[in-house]
């Protein structure tokens, strides 16, 4: 039985009054009614990437964020949620105009940290187990939920504030937990999507360190504003500042163009066009508010049990009439443009005359009908096309990218992208393609980057120093870090800023350890394993440590470290004569060592000081201090005192005498 601690997002599902509701039915009758419902909640998680560990006969038990973790868990589990929620409501419409009970359900939630087991419990099949306070939190917010509605915690809450709207149901007892626990309503999606969003929303720390990068922009615009279209791609890690770049950009550049942008979010992978939707309703000046219409529109008329294009019209007779009287005014040869984007941007009319039609014939069609009125947009003035986060993107969306970036040489057009080095494209050939690899913010920049975050009047240079060391110049470890540091109580500003706790103490805040796990699931089971090694061995190792503690071959190990390598999970450092590695973040070796359970890390550690032992038996005195540190926090107490005592005497011996 293997596991590891995990952070991760429990949801608890269940029908309100099942055995009510199939009372006195034919249990195959029964199962008519409950397996559809069943069939929602498991399709709702499944699609936001969760994970079903338990379904029971009127309900479900799933995780978000294990096995396997996201960054995004809280959120992906309550887009689940909602989704759960409304499709229950459309097929309790269905059952009610039978002349049925409706099925209604209640949903709990709640994030923390469990213990993730994985069972094996035959040849073929290994089962998840999450055990953990959590998970029985979530279980009990669940039956708090108002009927037909979701439950949350505070600590989701949290996480979750500005990507959704919430309702304060009041604190309550529950038994096992001391104190009385917070509970929120989740009524609906809120006005954020990203972080960024977020961020920009709460006030933006100052922008440092990057004017190359906007001089390098400012070049390409100015290209094609002269009619050589330019692609622009940005590329850096999770937290660099790639999202900030192209705000600060657009903020100097708008007045002198048009501005057409969308995004990619982690869960919207399996969500087909989902970008190109949203940047089609952003030029055409379709709202939100036209989205809900439609939705409403469309439950009616299933009720109804007739198509929403033949009764309730207005929400999409509006939205049609606006891409229509777009389309035009720019070329009335456009118009053979109207039905693919009326499909696409689902305001079809019922007589829908692309129904028939090959799927790949109208996605050529359609791609090609975007193209071309972003080609003639570009003549009337200068478009700065941005798509956001390529990594998360779906091929559809990927499809028109790869379109249009063979389209606009000679266009007034500046196609920015960015993305996460795991991403991969074919347009680096092209004589008007750009690279920008964004790096983590320099020691001056960040240094300056703190000073404006802490306004401590200089005095905390050392804080500063650590924090800088422990992020590496990050800019969104550098501004979660901070915000943990106010949150725990750490740093308190009392007429002066005032360090109250030593940064070791400060738990690494959500957001970063969900980023930074997320990297570290993404790797083969043998390269994980050997991570977690490494990072209990410390920031700092030698080759021929590890391959005296892995029970692999030199090949091997020498095959996982490279892997290791190329995802930039460590460095090599120059040494002699072993070849030694570093950690390249600090916060990755710490997730990944508080991943470790806490049974393997003592026999992790034990492990390493018997290799240290054995290869520096003839200079121990050299390594007492390493020793000490892991047979410590092993269960070799004996070896723990003794190292102990010799590396306290050892530096008792080296300190200058007082006279």
């Amino acid at each position: 039985m293997e596991g590891e601690r995990k952070t991760i997002t429990a949801l608890f599902a269940d029908i309100k009054s099942s055995m009510e509701l199939i009372e006195n039915l034919d249990p195959e009758e029964a199962r008519s009614i409950i397996d559809p419902a069943l069939r929602v909640m498991m399709e709702a998680t499944r699609r936001y990437g969760g994970h079903v560990m338990q379904s029971t006969g009127d309900g479900i038990f799933a995780t978000f964020g294990a096995p396997l973790a996201h960054e995004e868990h809280p959120q992906r589990a309550l887009h689940a949620a909602l989704t759960m929620q409304e499709e229950l409501n459309r097929y309790s419409d269905g059952l009610r105009a039978e002349g049925r009970k409706p099925v209604q359900a209640r949903v709990g939630i709640n994030t923390g940290e469990v213990v993730v087991r994985s069972l094996v419990t035959d040849a073929a099949h290994a089962e998840y187990t999450p055990i953990g306070h959590s998970i029985g939190l979530a279980a009990r917010m669940q039956a708090l939920a108002p009927i037909g509605s979701v439950a949350v915690t505070d600590q989701t809450k949290k996480l979750c504030d500005g990507y959704f709207n919430f309702k304060p149901l009041g604190a309550a007892r529950i038994s096992g937990v001391s104190e009385p626990v917070d509970v929120y309503e989740l009524t609906g999606l809120g006005p954020m999507r990203t972080h960024f969003q977020l961020s920009a929303e709460r006030g933006l720390s100052k922008f440092v360190g990057r004017q190359s990068e906007i001089e390098q922009l400012r070049r390409s615009l100015e290209l094609a504003k002269a009619g050589h279209g330019q692609i622009v791609a940005v590329l850096g890690e999770a937290g660099v500042g790639k999202s900030r770049l192209f705000h600060e950009f657009k903020a100097v550049a708008r007045s002198e163009c048009m501005v057409l942008e969308t995004l990619s979010l982690a869960h919207g992978k399996a969500s087909a066009y989902l970008p190109v939707i949203e940047l089609l309703r952003n030029y055409f000046g379709i709202a939100l508010e036209d989205d809900k219409r439609q939705l409403r529109e469309k439950r009616i008329a299933k009720l109804l049990a007739v198509d929403s294009g033949r009764v309730f019209s207005r929400g999409r007779r509006k939205a049609r009439e606006k891409v229509t009287d777009k389309v035009l005014a720019l070329e009335r040869t456009l118009d053979a443009s109207l039905p693919y984007l009326f499909t696409l941007l689902g305001i079809q009319d019922s007589t829908d005359p692309l129904a028939q039609m090959d799927l790949s014939v109208k996605k050529g069609r359609t791609l090609e009908a975007i193209k071309r009125i972003l080609l003639r947009e570009s003549l009337n003035q200068p478009l700065i096309v941005i798509f956001e986060d390529l990594h998360w993107m779906d091929s559809e969306t990927q499809a028109l990218l790869n379109l249009l970036a063979e389209s606009i040489a000679n266009a007034h057009i500046v196609m920015l992208v960015n993305y996460r080095p795991e991403y991969r494209h074919e347009w680096g050939n092209k004589g008007y393609y750009t690279q920008l690899r964004l790096d983590p913010l320099g020691a001056d920049s960040a240094g300056e980057m703190l000073e404006a975050l802490l306004d401590d009047g200089g005095e905390l240079v050392s804080l500063r120093r650590l924090i800088i060391e422990k992020t590496e110049g990050n800019p969104f470890f550098i501004e979660e870090l901070v915000k943990a540091l106010f949150e725990q109580g750490a740093l308190r500003r009392n007429g002066n800023l005032k360090l109250t706790q030593s940064l070791a103490e400060i738990k690494i805040p959500p957001t970063v350890q969900a980023v930074l796990a997320s990297r570290i699931d993404r790797l083969g089971s043998n390269e994980k394993d050997l991570l977690q090694t490494l990072a209990v061995v410390g920031r700092k190792f030698a080759l021929s440590l590890i391959r005296r503690i892995i029970d692999s071959s030199e090949v091997e190990v020498d095959r996982f470290l490279a892997v290791l390598q190329g995802g930039e999970f460590i460095y090599e450092q120059p040494a002699f004569p072993d070849v030694g590695f570093i950690f390249k973040h600090a916060l990755t070796q710490e997730v990944a060592y508080n991943s470790v359970l806490i049974e393997r890390r003592k026999i992790l550690h034990e492990r390493i000081a018997n290799g240290i032992e054995s290869l520096h038996e003839s200079q121990l005195d050299e390594h007492f201090d390493e020793l000490a540190y892991h047979y410590s926090r092993s269960d070799n107490a004996s070896k723990a005192v003794q190292y102990l005592q010799l590396a306290s005497e050892q530096a008792l011996a080296r300190s200058p005498k007082i006279l």
